[in-house]
């Protein structure tokens, strides 16, 4: 078994880390190929179940992860249903082992009523007919499945990061302000707001430097990052003060899509933030790559 297989058998079984997941889905999404290999290992499996050939301890995995599932068990249970008509059909027949069963068929077929064999040849059309229809339904089920998993996994993603934009009081509605070298703040509600547009390095200048004013009475501060191309599956944003200590780091996200565009928002307490320049770095992240540096910016908190 080679390291993709091994990798599709621990996805099915429910075994691999959300990013190992995502990176799979992408990849089989985006390679037919792979996509093929998914159904191949999947379908391998399945029979092996099916036909009693697991060991004990990955029939087990497989009880406990597989077929949890509805639909994964009645494509189980249909499997063990064709298995043991296919065993039983195989076990009612008695030829030599010098004749193969194409030879067999057509030696039928031959010495047969025309009727005869006509039924005969639109049975095996049907046959075929049948797997062929089999095969194609599971392939788009399991698309579908693959689908609704990522599309959980971002809706997952996008209510986090609302609820974190939430945490400032709803009595008057949200702002996105424009960069600007001022600082924008709202001392009415007990936070100091901050926008910033990502794309290389900014704010090296003094002259042009972005300032967070935080008033003595600010509970919260939240800096906006506004993306200029949204061209990431997920990022990863770091927050450190120059020459001190990493305020936060949020690894694979997802930005908040309007009309205004892509952006990110955090919201953190005023008191983890002092008096010093800052750097907010934006890092693009692609499955087998450690990340693509899209841009870092700089900023200065001034606490009043």
């Amino acid at each position: 078994m080679d390291e993709l297989e091994q990798t599709v058998t621990r996805y099915l079984l429910g075994e691999l880390s959300e990013q190992e997941q995502a990176a799979l889905e992408k990849s089989y999404f985006s390679d037919p190929q792979v996509f093929d290999q998914v159904l191949q290992v999947e379908s391998t499996l399945v029979d092996a179940y099916a036909r009693g050939q697991l060991s004990s301890e990955m029939r087990e995995r497989f009880e406990q992860s597989y077929l949890k599932n509805p639909t994964r068990r009645e494509r189980v249970e249909f499997a063990k249903a064709l298995t043991a008509r296919i065993d039983e059909k195989e076990a009612s027949v008695t030829r030599a082992e010098s004749v193969s069963w194409w030879q067999r068929l057509l030696a039928t077929i031959g010495g047969q009523r025309p009727r005869l064999r006509f039924s005969m040849a639109l049975a095996t059309v049907v046959i075929v007919l049948v797997v062929a229809w089999i095969f194609v339904t599971t392939k788009r089920q399991q698309q579908r499945e693959a689908e609704q998993t990522q599309a959980q996994r971002e809706n997952q993603e996008q209510r986090a990061q609302q609820q974190t934009a939430q945490q400032q009081p709803t009595s008057t509605p949200p702002q996105i302000p424009r960069q600007s070298p001022s600082p924008i703040t709202n001392p009415s509600r007990a936070i100091a707001v901050l926008a910033l547009t990502a794309g290389g390095v900014r704010g090296a200048d003094n002259s042009g430097t972005p300032t967070l004013i935080i008033p003595h009475d600010t509970t919260q501060a939240q800096i906006l990052l506004k993306l200029k191309d949204d061209s990431y599956p997920r990022y990863r944003v770091s927050l450190q003060k120059i020459g001190g200590a990493e305020i936060f780091t949020h690894s694979n996200i997802r930005p908040r899509n309007t009309k205004a565009g892509a952006s990110f928002v955090f919201t953190l307490p005023a008191s983890q933030l002092s008096n010093g320049d800052y750097t907010l770095t934006l890092i693009g992240i692609t499955p087998g790559s450690d990340g693509d540096s899209l841009s870092k910016s700089l900023f200065r908190v001034e606490k009043r």
